[in-house]
């Protein structure tokens, strides 16, 4: 009985993934809730406002914002919750979201991109909310973070945190709390000090938000006066598209070939991972071309900024902005005493 009910159990099993596999590469969508950027009544049907908030997050990600910043956000405004009842929202949940094959209408099983006979992705069912290339370009800019930053972590709290350097011993200088400043008091709440502890000499140090404020009216002007200069770049398509599609329909006649018995199966695979490895490579040029693009696109022109408006950028967008123009700050020591903010002692070292 036991024999029989293992059997039973594993013959239902064999149909359920034979069946979803069927509906897979029909491009059918399975069941459960909507993904979120999908109407909840019709999973088919884009939500416009989730959809915006996606597109806005992907944006934010080419110009350089941590998703652990983006995830914070959402979790505020309750956004990118699939079901109700969430509270917390996961760091890869997030990642997912904004990187999900679906926003383009590609077709995964078992997690992943469902290929047909032809060598091109399965498209599903449903409306889609990127292009291949937003798309393309959203996964590059993660994956190479994910690469170059391995192990690092990107938040910031302060501006300039080693970005500006002593005047004396040249060492990095980071943002710190200033402890003797009380709720009211018109003292700075934090200050760019040189540390003993990070190898520093320990004798300079500068009020942070003067420091911070005329950084960025230095760096918005320099940016807005090159703005003016240059033109508006243009977008242009992948030079190589037409070699990707050759070399698709290449791997797609070997496997119609193969099954049409013209060619035996250890020609295939003597042929087949050469093309495969081909394919990849240039799809992989591919979504990094896309990926500059779209970055130039994302950052804007960030010269129209007022001051009140790049402040309230995230803190790892206004960096962006601040090593686009600068290599580093070096703020020189004031002498001793309580002197007045002398612009002269910041000294920015321009790209």
């Amino acid at each position: 009985m036991v024999a029989f009910a293992n059997k039973s159990s594993h013959d239902t099993s064999r149909r359920i993934k034979r069946k979803h596999l069927e509906l897979a590469q029909q491009g059918k969508a399975n069941g459960g809730p909507a993904p979120y950027g999908w109407l909840k009544d019709d999973r088919n049907k884009v939500d416009p406002e989730a959809a915006r908030h996606i597109r806005e997050a992907q944006k934010e990600v080419l110009a350089g914002v941590r998703i652990g910043t983006i995830r914070t956000r959402w979790q505020e405004q309750g956004l990118g919750h699939p079901r109700q009842g969430t509270k917390r929202m996961a760091h890869h949940h997030v990642e997912h979201i904004l990187t999900n094959p679906r926003l383009v209408g590609y077709r995964t099983y078992h997690g992943e991109i469902l290929h047909g006979d032809d060598g091109h992705p399965v498209m599903g069912e449903w409306d889609p909310i990127n292009t291949v290339e937003e798309w393309e370009a959203v996964c590059a800019a993660i994956a190479e973070r994910k690469q170059t930053k391995a192990g690092q972590t990107l938040a910031r709290r302060y501006l300039l945190s080693g970005i500006a350097r002593c005047g004396l011993c040249k060492n990095k200088i980071r943002g710190q709390v200033n402890h003797k400043w009380k709720p009211g008091s018109k003292g700075a709440q934090y200050k760019y000090q040189c540390s003993k502890v990070n190898g520093g000499c320990g004798k300079v140090g500068r009020v942070g938000e003067a420091v911070d404020k005329l950084i960025a009216r230095l760096v918005l002007k320099e940016q807005r006066e090159k703005a003016a200069t240059t033109g508006v770049p243009v977008e242009a398509r992948w030079p190589r598209e037409r070699e990707l599609e050759d070399l698709l329909q290449d791997i797609a006649q070997l496997i119609e070939a193969e099954k049409a018995k013209t060619i035996t199966v250890s020609t295939l695979l003597q042929l087949l991972p050469a093309k495969e490895q081909e394919r990849d490579a240039l799809k992989l040029e591919r979504a990094r071309f896309y990926k500059e693009q779209k970055q130039v696109e994302a950052k804007g022109n960030v010269g129209d900024l007022t001051e009140e408006e790049f402040f309230a950028l995230p803190i790892e967008r206004q960096r962006e902005i601040v090593l686009h123009s600068l290599t580093a700050v070096v703020i020189h020591p004031a002498g001793r005493g309580k002197r007045k903010f002398d612009p002269d002692l910041i000294d920015p070292v321009w790209r």
